[in-house]
């Protein structure tokens, strides 16, 4: 990641400024060198005129950097004047050249001065300073002591490395942030071979996921399970499938918990589009306990697994905007139905599926998928008479209309008695 483009570009026409500024200095920036003297001779107790021969020779920059220190300064964190000017003056003494890198640090940090101190000690040059502003822009924005971690990145034998190539351990970084001894143990990972992104990447992801109530609800105690089997695939899968099927106060069973664990460690590339369309597909958002339809979507992924016609046949359904009300439904018309007939007579069996149901439709499902023209024989619900006037008028099919599917149904026969032949 890279948080500081903008400052960059700032940092350039900064530093062009500067180039093309005159040898004599405007009176607009003497009397902003004058008022930081006075402001810091107050800030410390040190005399003006003792404060004005410290800085004799300072350039502007640094005036910037003595008035950026002022105005960040947090009085609570010092004793005396002594200890107040002391801590100043050494981050002033060790910043040679101040660039606006140096100033969004000072700016961004919550700490005392001392870890400001040290980690100006340690960041010399831009990449670095890049290095120190990234990391608290970024993977420790959050963190109470983002300075500690960065200052010892920064002094480890392994500095090079963590500067040029952060991405490799930014996930690691954001982790153990709080911890005193998170740069020492990543040392000891690499050093003897230990160290794994994807571990750390799915500890990161997951422990993202279950600050998500609902999920942590569900999947209590699974942490470890999901981490493990983690893609980025398979966390947006169970996200999607505990906010619509699963309920929000609800502790889920263990049994249902396995459940979970096993379609989400069995996607991979071969599958994972398909159970996504699935799960897209049926989702309703409800506070109704679904949980008895994430068995059925067990069965139903297995299926479409281990049979490649039934995998045809739902995929179909999905593009084809089959209206089948369940997983649980779906399963059925997949258990009753010759699956390799179907495929071809594709639209007979959604005409069937979508206007018949029970008995009917299973009969139906054998019996007509070579009739494109099915009519449900089951009585009607009757309706008020106003409503029936305009929703049960028999829509006469056009002749072109059925011409078309008699043909392509006669090309279907065809298709089909070749491949039984």
């Amino acid at each position: 990641m890279n948080i500081g483009k903008i400052d960059r570009q700032v940092l350039k026409l900064y530093n062009a400024a500067k180039v093309i500024r005159k040898v004599q200095i405007s009176s607009r920036e003497q009397k902003y060198m004058q008022d930081t003297c006075s402001s810091l001779s107050q800030f410390s107790g040190i005399p003006l005129s003792n404060i004005q021969k410290l800085t004799k020779g300072a350039t502007y920059d640094q005036f910037t950097l003595l008035r950026t220190l002022i105005n960040k300064f947090n009085y609570d964190k010092f004793n005396s004047f002594e200890e107040r000017a002391n801590r100043i003056f050494n981050i002033y003494s060790e910043v040679k050249k101040p660039s606006v890198l140096h100033l969004n640090i000072i700016r961004k940090s919550k700490e005392p001065f001392e870890s400001l101190e040290k980690v100006f000690s340690l960041a010399k040059d831009e990449e670095s300073l890049q290095f120190v502003e990234n990391l608290q822009y970024g993977e420790l924005k959050n963190s109470k002591n983002p300075l500690k971690i960065i200052a010892d990145l920064l002094n480890s034998k392994n500095r090079d490395r963590y500067i040029s190539k952060t991405e490799r351990y930014s996930s690691y970084i954001e982790l153990h942030a709080s911890n005193d001894d998170a740069v020492k143990k990543l040392d000891y990972l690499i050093e003897t071979g230990k160290y794994s992104r994807f571990r750390s990447d799915a500890q990161l992801a997951v422990k993202k996921l279950f600050k998500k109530q609902r999920i942590e609800t569900a999947m209590s105690g699974k942490s470890e399970e999901l981490e493990k089997m983690y893609t980025k695939d398979r966390a947006n899968f169970l996200k999607t499938l505990v906010n619509n099927y699963m309920p929000a106060k609800k502790v889920q069973n263990e049994d249902t918990k396995a459940v979970v664990l096993n379609m989400y460690g069995s996607m991979d590339k071969a599958n994972l589009k398909l159970r996504q369309a699935i799960v897209e597909r049926f989702k309703i958002s409800s506070i109704k306990d679904k949980t008895a339809e994430i068995v059925e979507m067990q069965s139903l992924f297995n299926k479409i697994d281990k049979d490649s016609d039934a995998k045809s046949f739902v995929q179909k359904a999905i593009d084809k905007d089959l209206k089948i009300g369940s997983i649980k439904e779906l399963n059925e018309v997949l258990s009753v139905t010759p699956l390799k007939k179907a495929n071809i007579f594709f639209n007979n069996a959604k005409r069937i599926i979508e206007r018949s149901t029970g008995k009917e439709r299973t009969q139906a499902l054998v019996e007509e998928l070579e009739n494109p023209f099915f009519e449900s024989k089951a009585p009607k619900i009757q309706k008020a008479r106003i409503v029936r006037m305009f929703s049960d008028r028999p829509q006469k099919e056009g002749f072109f209309s059925r011409t078309v599917k008699i043909i392509e149904n006669k090309f279907n026969q065809f298709r089909y008695n070749r491949m039984s032949a």
